[in-house]
């Protein structure tokens, strides 16, 4: 935020600069309110027509993650249901990365569901590999074109999957 500051006092200088109070990044269950953000997040991290509205429906405090800045979404984390336990998704909002924020919003999960394995698929060629690893997830299975259906053609992310486990 303060890097957007600066910039709109270089570009306006005639302008009263605003200042602003910072707030710690507060992470919360999902509610209702936060859809249209979420929704605005996944779409932007994923792909459009993502709908998690259905996780109001079970345990939002063990299959959610909510990351606020004030009342910005600034991430997001789903389990697919308390029994399954399996990431749907996990994102952070562009500009908000190298926060910790992904890897408290895992942590959450993680430790909401224990003496559960967790389990996920992530594309071949996401950087978020690393972050998986570092929880002591561990790959199982490679799947060909696993998100074919899902990304645009023109997407740079890899349509390949690993299918990574967590075990308890």
């Amino acid at each position: 935020m303060e890097d957007i500051r600066a910039h709109y006092g270089l570009a306006h200088p005639e302008r009263e600069q605003p200042s602003e109070t910072r707030a710690p990044i507060t992470y919360v269950s999902l509610q209702s309110s936060h859809l249209p953000q979420v929704h605005d997040l996944l779409a932007r991290s994923f792909w459009a027509g993502i709908d998690v509205s259905d996780s109001l429906n079970y345990s939002p405090e063990k299959c959610t993650v909510v990351a606020m800045y004030k009342k910005l979404v600034v991430g997001a984390a789903f389990l697919s249901s308390p029994q399954e336990t399996y990431i749907t998704y996990l994102a952070v909002r562009s500009g908000w990365d190298n926060t910790q924020i992904a890897t408290t919003m895992l942590y959450h999960l993680i430790s909401h569901n224990p003496n559960k394995d967790i389990t996920l698929h992530v594309s071949a060629n996401n950087p978020a590999m690393l972050l998986y690893n570092r929880f002591g997830f561990k790959a199982e299975e490679f799947v060909a074109g696993f998100y074919e259906t899902y990304l645009d053609p023109k997407s740079r992310s890899s349509k390949n999957a690993f299918r990574l486990r967590l075990r308890c």
